[in-house]
This record gives structure tokens, sequence and C-alpha cells, in this order.
């Protein structure tokens, strides 16, 4: 076992059980015994292991990141792991495999086990605090070296829509205070973000907008709108509608910077964004990583021109832009 030695580490094990349903999922789909006959594409094993084929193509290319499968002009096959261990065969680890998914609801129990005399306490309210609080700790060097690499000049106004805790928001208000820094999410996270900038006693560098972005106003006009993994929660449909929000929203020659996941053309590298998409196929209806030529097309289809796409950088992060025609 190695040993957590760094906050990278720490991560990787904090998120292992995305990798771990991956191949429980595969395995109780069939997914490596049908690949066993040979390569195929989704759409055909879709329909041998009755799966949606959209989201078994996200898998299956999250499962290529993780090197389980390889990929070879849209068809899929078993890689040498998966042939001998997952197929079926005299080497094969399904059983033992899928004893452990058995046990998964045990595990996710353990904290309760542990605390005799004590009921593990229902989901509730702190999950989406705990949330909030999750996206600000992964933002907080992200957001400082964008503020920095994109400062505001003094009267701009940004908007950050669906900024969660405030993280960018706040970074770009630290740096710029001459210009206008909006946040724009739903009432109940907006409570936990005030909460956060009150921590870090930064109430008042901030105007805050409640409301859901698929179906409210958003106020403006504005020169920036600040899109920061957001769109990879929602299908490409909803997609449009927020991006013709925030074109709507935009001032004559206003910009939008899209920072998300980005897959390559593959969809199987970086391995970060393809095993994200497989765990929006697990939270949301229609979510998935978008690759930035794709959310360059709907940027088109919103009314946006000049799109560029940034390089990702080493875990697949990148900023796509565009300026309002």
């Amino acid at each position: 076992m190695t040993q957590i030695k760094s906050v990278d580490d720490l991560m990787v094990a904090g998120t292992a059980y995305q990798r771990s349903m991956m191949i429980f999922a595969a395995l109780r789909l069939g997914i490596f015994a049908g690949l066993a006959e040979g390569e195929t594409d989704a759409a055909t094993l879709a329909a041998r292991v009755s799966a949606d084929p959209r989201r078994l193509a996200i898998l299956l290319d999250g499962l290529c990141a993780m090197g389980l499968l390889q990929k070879r002009r849209g068809k899929y096959r078993n890689g040498a792991v998966s042939r001998e261990f997952l197929a079926d065969g005299p080497k094969s680890k399904s059983a033992i495999l899928l004893h452990h998914l058995d046990g998964w609801a045990d595990w996710g129990n353990l904290g309760g086990r542990l605390r005799v005399g004590r009921k593990v306490r229902p989901r509730g309210g702190d999950c989406q605090e705990n949330f909030i609080r999750g996206m600000e700790e992964n933002a907080r060097e992200r957001a400082d070296a964008v503020a920095e690499r994109m400062p505001l000049r003094p009267g701009e106004r940004l908007l950050d829509l669906g900024g969660g805790p405030g993280t960018y928001a706040w970074a770009w208000a630290r740096r710029s205070p001459e210009a206008e820094v909006t946040l724009f999410d739903l009432p109940i996270t907006l409570r936990v973000a005030r909460k956060i900038l009150s921590e870090k006693r930064a109430t008042g560098c901030v105007k805050f907008v409640a409301g859901d972005f698929l179906r409210d106003p958003v106020g403006g006009p504005y020169d920036i709108v600040w899109i920061s993994q957001i769109l990879h929660a929602f299908s490409r449909d909803e997609c449009l509608v927020i991006l013709r929000k925030a074109h709507g929203a935009l001032a004559p020659g206003g910009r939008v910077s899209i920072q998300e996941f980005l897959p390559d053309e593959s969809r199987i590298s970086p391995a970060g964004p393809a095993i994200f998409s497989v765990h929006m196929v697990a939270v949301t209806e229609g979510g998935q990583s978008w690759t930035a030529a794709e959310i360059g097309g709907m940027l088109g289809e919103a009314g946006f021109g000049k799109v560029k796409k940034g390089k990702p950088d080493a875990s697949g992060v990148g900023i796509v832009t565009a300026q309002s025609r």
C-alpha cells in the first residue's frame, strides 16, 4: 500500500471510490465479458448489455483512461489486465471484486458503527455546505492564479456565474477593488458563500445575486462573465441556456471565460477529465466533461464569436474564451 505523503496522495485516496465504482459497474453490466468476444463500438455494446449508449461511451472512455480498456477508431477492446483478470477465465477476479461491492453499504456506515450507541446522522443540510466548502478548498490556488493572469480594469463589471463559495469572485475583488464583482448562485449556496467570505473578513467586497441561472435573470450588463466548472453538470441543451443567458447579460463587446475539465478529442486523455465525466454520469442527468471544441461550438450557437481555446494544464483544466457580437 502506498503511503499518503502529500495533499495529492490524499486527494487520490479520497476519490479512489470513483475508480472502484467504475470497475464494479462494468462488471455488473458484463462489459469485460462482452468485449472478450472482440472489439466493438459503444452503441453495439450498449445494445448487448442493455445500457444507454451515451452514458456507456463515457464509462468506456473512463475505463480507457484507467488502462483497463483500449480504444481504436471508435471501437473498444479489453486491455491486458481486463483480459486476464476481469473477463471470464481461470484467473478471473470478478467474483471477489463483486464481493467487495457487496460490502459497500457496510463500509459507508463505518463511522456510525464506531460510535457506540449513536445513530448515523441522516444526510441533510451539511451535505451542501461540505460540497461548497470543498469547492473552495479546490479553487484557492487556481483562483489567485486566474485573477493575477486576468486582471480587471477599474470600473469593469464581472459576473461570477454559479460561483459557489465565491473564491474566484473574492480573488478578483481583492486584486481589483475598483472593479464591480457579482456572485450569482442559488440562495442555499449563497448562505454558505457569505459564511466563507465572512470568515475571510471579505464581506462587502462582492455583490450577491440569488437565483437559478437556468430559470431566472442574471442581471447585467456586465463586461465579463466567468463560468468555472459549471457546464459539466448539465446537458448540452442546458449548457446552451446558460451560455445564452451569459450572452444576454453582457455589454456590447463583453467577453465570457469558461473554465472546465477538458478531455482531448479522443475523450480518454487526460485521465482526470475522462474519469470525472463518469462521475457526472453518476450524479447528474445529462452532465459530462465537454471538449474544448464542443464548448466552442455551443458558444457559437449562443451568439458568441472570436472563440479562443486555451491549452489545458497537466490536470486537464483549461479556459475557453469568447466575445459577444
